[in-house]
């Protein structure tokens, strides 16, 4: 990619507005997609000046204790805020509320929860919250939203048909005494209403990352906002033509209601521009990472073993990682650390088949940990397994730190990254064989041989370091920006025309 900085007329990185993210929730353990999340905003915030909101819609009670975590972490630092759609609504005043009337009907089957239904209360730790009501099954028929002061801010009911029995649904909105103002039939109209209440008519950039909320973000369209929907994995569940992932059909139906689709590889929007054939409006940015390693600092003789940071779930394929490495231990007759930091559902079949192996002084399962990366700096070389990407943010992180990647040459990203034999290596998807025949390599090389690799790797790295990375972005959203007055101004051509004939 290229290094060199574009820079609008007044000389900065990025547009003058409102710079804002979407994502539905920030959990946890969070992986790949929150980690590119935060740090693109990041580097926002650090080469661009800008100022960032992370807007959330998924409750939270905890988020007080998040946002702590994420500052102790580097995650969350000085211009960047998380902020969150329950949370700020309980503090709305009736003035603001009352706008959302525009938006809905009568509330005439308001039904809030009362003492005498049977519900589960849980608190939040900004004071309020949330009540549930479920049938017999644990099936959640209704859901109701309360301030600080008791007071009912949203009631949520899934059976406004036939109470007791799921079906239909009514979103109800209450002033601050808890009188109902508006009710809708679906819920995206109250997080479009949050967004405008948000946005509050300021020219804005925002980036949609959650491949759920981009479902109804197909919905917000203002002509003071430039929406930029980017993908952070593979669109099809067999890349490069494979059946589309269910959950992005509702999506990929409406790519043209985004006014940018941003790829994060070449091959992909190919890919996408020759199945869709979006009109225009697709783009390519890749993630990026910030070399964290001089490159005289390397240890020439460090040999390790193996890190591999990943969610434990099957379409990763950790078990291809762990079959490689004792494979490889087998061809130079010696014992290779692996250490695997993650969580997920296969984390118990994983250690399992550890233990069959008799691989447990050599092999670790570490746990989700959100500093694991720090770890790449001390490692030989790293393995990424996975069936799919987008462009693999954790090839960069281990890059950067002069960690030698071993990666199947998988749609899309590794092949964007690595160069074979010269930063790291690829072999062919699925090859055991292979991944462990480029591991045995990285443990037979020489000092020398092992420093010019790892020197080699964080210069590829560094072609992604954040400016550059950044000024991309820049561009992205003027020319969006530029594509979205033009066709306002063909729509009101032609709605001219069609008057004056």
């Amino acid at each position: 990619m290229e290094n060199q900085e574009s820079l609008n007329s007044d000389g900065k990185v990025l547009p003058h507005g409102y710079h804002c993210a979407i994502a539905w929730s920030i959990p946890h353990d969070f992986g790949g997609m929150t980690n590119a999340l935060f740090h693109r905003s990041r580097a926002f915030v650090r080469e661009a000046g800008e100022h960032v909101d992370i807007l959330t819609f998924g409750y939270e009670p905890n988020l007080d204790d998040i946002r702590c975590e994420l500052e102790v972490d580097g995650v969350l630092i000085p211009g960047l805020a998380l902020r969150n759609l329950w949370e700020e609504l309980a503090d709305l005043d009736d003035a603001s509320l009352s706008l959302a009337s525009v938006s809905g009907h009568s509330s005439i089957d308001f039904q809030p929860l009362s003492e005498s239904d049977d519900y589960r209360e849980v608190s939040s730790d900004t004071g309020g919250s949330r009540r549930t009501r479920t049938d017999s099954s644990g099936q959640i028929l209704q859901t109701d939203y309360l301030r600080e002061d008791g007071t009912l801010v949203v009631s949520d009911r899934l059976d406004r048909d036939n109470r007791g029995v799921p079906g239909g649904r009514l979103v109800t909105l209450c002033d601050r005494s808890g009188k109902p103002i508006v009710s809708w039939r679906q819920i995206w109209p109250l997080y479009l209403f949050w967004l405008d209440h948000v946005i509050a008519a300021r020219e804005t950039y925002m980036i949609i990352d959650s491949k759920f909320a981009a479902n109804f973000m197909t919905r917000y369209r203002r002509p003071n906002v430039v929406t930029l929907h980017q993908l952070h994995s593979s669109h099809v569940v067999n890349p490069p033509h494979g059946d589309m992932s269910p959950s992005r059909r509702y999506t990929f139906d409406r790519l043209h209601l985004f006014d940018g689709v941003v790829l994060l590889t070449e091959r992909q929007k190919r890919d996408v521009d020759l199945v869709f054939d979006p009109p225009g409006n697709t783009y390519v940015v890749p993630n990026s990472r910030n070399a964290a390693s001089a490159v005289g600092e390397i240890p020439c003789e460090s040999r390790s073993g193996g890190l591999v940071l990943a969610r434990f779930t099957k379409a990763k394929r950790l078990d291809h990682a762990i079959k490689a490495t004792q494979l490889s231990a087998q061809k130079v007759h010696h014992s290779i650390p692996l250490r695997i930091f993650g969580g997920g559902s296969q984390e118990e079949s994983l250690k399992k088949m550890i233990d069959a192996g008799g691989a447990q002084d050599e092999i670790a399962i570490s746990g989700f940990d959100p500093k694991a990366a720090q770890y790449f700096g001390a490692a030989s070389f790293t393995l990424l397994t996975s069936r799919s990407e987008g462009q693999p943010l954790v090839l960069l992180e281990a890059m950067s730190a002069g960690c030698i990647p071993v990666s199947y040459d998988i749609a899309y990203g590794p092949a964007d990254i690595i160069t074979d034999g010269i930063d790291g290596f690829l072999v062919a998807d699925g090859d055991v064989e292979a991944m462990a025949d480029k591991i045995a390599l990285i443990e037979q090389m020489d000092g020398v041989q092992l420093a010019a690799m790892r020197c080699a790797a964080i210069r590829r790295a560094s072609e992604f370091s954040d400016r550059p990375v950044v000024a991309r972005w820049g561009e992205c959203m003027k020319q969006a920006a530029d594509r979205k007055v033009l066709a306002e101004l063909r729509e009101l051509g032609a709605g001219l025309t069609s008057q004056a004939s």
